[in-house]
């Protein structure tokens, strides 16, 4: 890769990255860090990287390092890292509206959480990053008939956890 393509990568791919990391973290500074994390991972291995397997690999290397981070943060002793929920803005003004999207997306967070770190990602990988069965079974390097169970499995409990939860899905 050379460094036209590999810039041409990063301005295609780092919203995306960040938006992931922040999904399976849940803390803007941590994803902000995995982000940078994997942009330079990128950077070290952009000779071994294909062009047309940018987007799969670099998802694959956030995927790695926030399962990492995730394992060091449940080892680490001391109170919990604050709970940070994204707030959803559709433009309305009303606090009642607010309120509600805050309160939905801390249900959806909460949902999400109770998936194991792997379904997770598969979930945000398709439904947040709307990526194909082929790319994302490329990334977690899976086949593509466990992760279409996977998913399967993990929607379920998602609908599960989130009519527990009050959340119409």
């Amino acid at each position: 890769m050379r460094d036209e393509s590999f810039e041409r990568a990063v301005l295609e791919q780092k919203d995306r990255v960040h938006s992931y990391a922040f999904w399976m973290l849940r803390n803007h500074d941590e994803a902000r860090d995995i982000s940078q994390e994997a942009l330079v991972r990128l950077w070290q291995h952009r000779d071994q990287v294909p062009d047309g397997a940018i987007g799969s690999w670099i998802l694959r290397t956030t995927y790695h390092l926030c399962v990492d981070r995730l394992r060091r943060r449940a080892v680490r002793s001391g109170p919990p890292l604050e709970d940070v929920t994204p707030t959803l803005r559709d433009g309305s003004p009303g606090p009642d509206r607010a309120a509600l999207a805050g309160e939905t997306g801390r249900r959806i967070g909460d949902a999400l959480r109770s998936l194991s770190s792997r379904d997770r990602a598969i979930v945000l990988m398709r439904e947040v990053q709307g990526m194909a069965y082929e790319e994302i079974a490329h990334a977690l390097d899976l086949p593509l008939g466990t992760l279409k169970a996977s998913l399967h499995r993990a929607r379920e409990k998602l609908r599960r956890e989130l009519i527990q939860a009050g959340v119409a899905p």
